[in-house]
């Protein structure tokens, strides 16, 4: 039985185990934390202060109540790994002040509660952080709902697993990151690698995992190659997602996957290759849910010219969302299809001075709200920017209050399950089709200026689900359906320019200034077909530790 598993795969070192192949980088241009040596023992400690300004004008493109946003938000995030001889590790990441507000903030009396009873008389300011909430009005119009002051966490401790390379692999157990790098559905959110804007929490899990290298067992002990970027690399978890009632098991959501990925590096000739293909299966009792999720990505490099890409398709049924929906018309509950897609493609080519980079992004939409049809729409992970302002600010602000109405409504009538909250987009790019050029340019040492153009579409249209079934007036929606600005739906979200200047200082200190306009189409447009052209600015400072 030894024999067999010694065959069957070898020690992976060192990790991190599932790191992703990148295809659309953009490093900081400061490096990972070194590791301090205390005997057997080893420290790799780093900190990362953020502090982010912000100006939007206008996040609503057709309304006149929220027309501008203007904000200062700090985030501190801690990382700390502790190992023997870097065989044992246990790894903790924290965030402090995440998304808080600069000054003493809120309404003096409710929740967030400033310190002080005037304003004039402040001297400490108190944790605050800017949401989407309600406003005053019909609790059931999205109109009433806007940006508004939320309580925030001073301290949130975002990941917390342990780690062991054994002989014949490495075992990792508890809350981690449900990737290393960022892919099209999950990012981990670490670092500063998204080419415009900046990352928040990632997209953590609580999973069992075991990686290996297999075919390295098969040689000789003196041939066998340890290392993480080359070679065969196999991987099977398990996920607890939810389990809801303790003493119940039916609502327990699970999931269970493997990862295949294969690793051809050659320095000598300035190439590189990487597949890499990941399956994963989401299943539980209640709603008799059951949900296959499958990625293929593939890297090539060939001296100065890069090519990346990757798809991903969730495929399955569920009760769920149509359990909570048919409320709203009293329809039929039916245990609804999944079939949604998405990918992204990148080509580059680098030169020391520069960087040409074209990107192709998609993401399927869904035009038939009904609760009997197909779930089609598909997001983008949180943190897979798409430029600076189109989705990330101005669709996130018109679906979370599409989102905060839909909630209310399903409250009302008395849903288990709240599936509006998934309309509001949270940033991320969905329903489209974008080709994004940029370049970039690096005049002198520790300068990066990039320049960028997005244009949109819709392929599906861009529909508001909770707004068009509310309208809905028959068993037929399609007279019924709007986008979320109340215009009849779209196929071109329109065009925004993007720019970036970043400064690195000591290689520890970033300064970066972002500038975006859009040019809004029709998808955004509102029943008059008007939608108004928006500009951002924000300014950063990274310290890095």
């Amino acid at each position: 039985m030894r024999r067999l598993l010694a065959v069957a795969c070898v020690l992976i070192f060192p990790t991190p185990v599932l790191a992703t192949a990148e295809l659309w980088p953009a490093a900081g241009g400061l490096g990972p934390p070194p590791r301090h040596e205390f005997g057997e023992t080893g420290v790799t400690a780093g900190a990362e202060y953020r502090a982010n300004w912000l100006y939007v004008n206008p996040v609503d493109l057709s309304g006149v109540k929220h027309r501008r946003a203007s904000w200062v938000e700090h985030r501190l995030r801690l990382d700390m790994t502790l190992d023997y001889e870097e065989k044992v590790k246990l790894v903790m990441s924290a965030d402090a002040l995440d998304g808080t507000l600069w000054g003493d903030n809120g309404t003096f009396g409710a929740s967030p509660s400033p310190n002080s009873g005037t304003r004039a008389a402040a001297t400490n300011p108190n944790n605050a952080k800017v949401g989407v909430g309600y406003v005053g009005g019909d609790e059931l119009d999205p109109d009433s709902y806007g940006y508004v002051l939320l309580p925030s966490e001073p301290f949130k401790l975002r990941r917390l697993y342990g780690e062991v390379a054994t002989g014949i692999g490495v075992v990792r157990i508890g809350r981690q990151p449900a990737v290393e790098g960022t892919g099209v559905l999950v990012s981990d959110g670490d670092g500063r690698g998204n080419r415009f804007g900046y990352a928040n929490a990632g997209d953590s899990v609580d999973r069992i995992l075991f990686a290996t290298k297999p075919l390295e067992g098969l040689k000789p002990e003196a041939e066998r190659d340890r290392s993480r970027d080359r070679g065969l690399l196999v991987a099977v978890f398990y996920d607890r997602v939810s389990s809801e009632q303790i003493r119940l098991f039916g609502d327990d959501l699970q999931s269970a996957g493997g990862v295949i990925k294969y690793m051809a590096p050659n320095p000598g000739r300035r190439t590189n290759m990487v597949v890499q293909g990941v399956t994963a299966h989401r299943w539980e009792s209640n709603f008799d849910t059951n949900i296959s999720i499958a990625q293929l990505r593939v890297l090539t490099k060939v001296d100065k010219f890069s090519f990346g890409a990757e798809g991903v398709t969730i495929q399955g049924r569920t009760l769920e969302v149509s359990d909570a929906l048919s409320l709203i018309n009293n329809d039929p509950i039916v245990r609804q299809r999944v079939n949604q897609w998405g990918a992204r493609a990148v080509a580059r080519w680098d030169e020391p001075a520069w960087t040409a980079y074209l990107e192709f992004d998609y993401a399927s939409g869904d035009r038939d709200p009904n609760p009997g049809t197909p779930l089609t729409q598909l997001y983008f992970a949180e943190d897979a920017n798409v430029g600076l302002l189109m989705f990330e600010r101005v669709l996130h602000f018109e679906s979370a209050r599409s989102s905060a109405s839909g909630v209310e409504l399903l409250r009302r009538v008395g849903a288990k399950t709240f599936p509006s909250e998934r309309v509001d987009s949270e940033g991320s790019f969905t329903s489209a089709l974008a080709l994004f050029p940029q370049f970039d340019l690096r005049p002198i040492d520790n300068l990066l200026l990039r320049g960028g153009v997005l244009a949109a579409w819709a392929p599906s249209s861009l529909v508001d689900p909770i707004e068009s079934l509310k309208r809905r007036d028959g068993r037929e929606i399609e007279d019924d359906l709007v986008n979320f600005h109340g215009g009849r739906p779209g196929d071109f979200y329109g065009v925004e320019l993007d720019g970036r200047v970043q400064w690195k200082f000591m290689d520890h200190f970033l300064f970066d200034l972002e500038g975006a306009i859009l040019f809004p189409g029709d998808a955004l447009e509102d029943e008059n077909q008007q939608a108004a052209r928006s500009v951002l600015i924000q300014g950063r400072t990274t310290f890095v530790f």
